[in-house]
């Protein structure tokens, strides 16, 4: 530790003028929440030192930014002060009083640290400005491990975007005395799923909810749809139910001690679900779009960098996620004007990304799970004032848009986002002169 801090204090003479007025810890401290528009602020030492002092609770996670939202939810605005773990859920529990890394500013913002253990602990992070090293202390001993009370009926497993994880699960819903129902979306060819009545309250604790686990029988753990399945007793946790791939309804029926399991009935709507204009990533303020057999449209102004998923309903995250509609492995660009493929998705960090300055066109085909980003009004390329030509007063269209673009966006119906990256500049311009020249 003494080295560390050397190193720290050497560092930290080195990189003074860089060093920023404030920085802010997002995320679980103490009864904190995950908004950008509040953080706790670090003490500044001085010199590009900073730190914190305080409770952590179990299964804590954090990161930093130089800079708090104005406003609630608008991570956007503070994403190029942000920044995190060099990958996300980064446990400090094997690294305590040892130099820690931070990952790059704004790319690693969504990383975040993990504290597992609740307990009292010093940060200290020395930042020059580019680098950072964050040291974590535990000051004080974990507080003792509380069982977790049982409340409910839970799902465990490879549903919804779940992955085997005790602290994890899908509430199922009461609808009669002992009998629980819930819609799971399995995105897997084959996954796999038990129950519990208690959820851990840190992370990889296993042990802490063994009593309340149950499962399937041996030898009948093969899920038979509209067949019901006999469920093992408490505390027996092995062997899970396996399942193909699907949209499904759960019945757990503890009367009988019977799991029945049939094809759900898909919701008829179709909803985005992202930051703004697509409500804040609130899950039960999605827009809805409008329906017209299996095609879906929707209306929407792009200003900047928005991401976004869709799904077949809104409400709680659960019933979002078991109709989710993306990316499989990572997050994905939309490239406007093209005809792009989506399909039913478990992976809940994953989302699409459009980058526009205007009004678009959002197409989503549910049967062929196609979409499409069109800039409204598109027609003939290049004719920007919509007057079936491409002529010089294009050209003067686009420069008026790129000298005051709020002046003039509702004036022209066509699109002057010629090379689809986004923004309109002079790159535009010439895309146009290059049109009239080639006629």
């Amino acid at each position: 530790m003494k080295k560390f801090f050397t190193t720290l204090l050497m560092l930290a003479a080195m990189v003074g003028m860089n060093a920023q007025d404030n920085i802010y810890i997002l995320g679980n401290v103490g009864d904190q929440i995950w908004e950008p528009s509040i953080g706790t602020q670090m003490e500044n030492l001085g010199d590009g030192t900073y730190q914190y002092e305080g409770h952590f609770n179990a299964s804590s996670y954090f990161s930093f930014t130089y800079m708090l939202a104005e406003t609630a939810g608008d991570w956007d605005a503070i994403k190029p002060y942000r920044f995190g773990a060099t990958f996300n859920n980064f446990s400090v529990e094997d690294l305590l009083e040892e130099p820690i890394a931070c990952g790059e500013l704004s790319e690693s913002s969504e990383n975040a640290f993990l504290i597992t253990k609740a307990a009292d602990y010093r940060l200290t992070l020395v930042d020059d400005g580019e680098d950072r090293l964050l040291m974590v202390e535990r000051l004080s001993e974990p507080d003792p491990v509380v069982p977790p009370v049982p409340g409910g009926i839970f799902v465990l497993g490879g549903v919804n975007g779940n992955s085997w994880e005790p602290s994890v699960g899908v509430a199922m819903d009461s609808v009669a005395n002992n009998v629980f129902t819930v819609n799971i979306n399995v995105a897997d060819s084959v996954s796999s799923f038990s129950f519990t009545r208690a959820l851990a309250t840190t992370i990889g604790d296993w042990a802490s909810i063994s009593q309340y686990r149950f499962a399937a029988i041996e030898g009948q753990n093969e899920v038979v749809l509209g067949e019901a399945l006999p469920l093992s007793e408490e505390g027996v946790s092995e062997p899970s139910f396996s399942i193909a791939q699907g949209y499904y309804l759960l019945t757990l029926d503890l009367n009988a001690r019977t799991l029945t399991v049939t094809e759900a009935e898909k919701p008829e709507g179709m909803f985005i679900v992202g930051n703004n204009p697509f409500g804040n990533w609130d899950p039960a303020s999605g827009v809805e779009m409008t329906q017209n057999g299996e095609i879906f449209t929707y209306e929407a102004e792009i200003n900047g960098d928005v991401w976004f998923i869709f799904s077949g309903t809104r409400g709680s995250w659960n019933d979002v996620n078991a109709l989710r509609y993306g990316p499989l492995e990572a997050n994905e660009d939309v490239i406007i004007g093209e005809e792009m493929t989506t399909q039913l998705s478990t992976n809940t960090n994953a989302s699409y990304k459009v980058s526009g300055n205007g009004a678009y066109i959002i197409t989503f085909d549910r049967e062929n799970l196609k979409f499409k980003f069109e800039a409204k009004g598109a027609g003939i390329k290049g004719d920007v004032d919509g007057s079936g030509i491409v002529d010089v007063d294009d050209v003067n269209a686009v420069i008026n848009l790129i000298l005051n673009y709020n002046q003039y966006k509702d004036q022209y119906p066509g699109s002057a986002d010629l090379d689809n990256n986004g923004i309109v500049d002079v790159d535009d311009v010439n895309e146009i002169i290059n049109i009239i020249l080639a006629h």
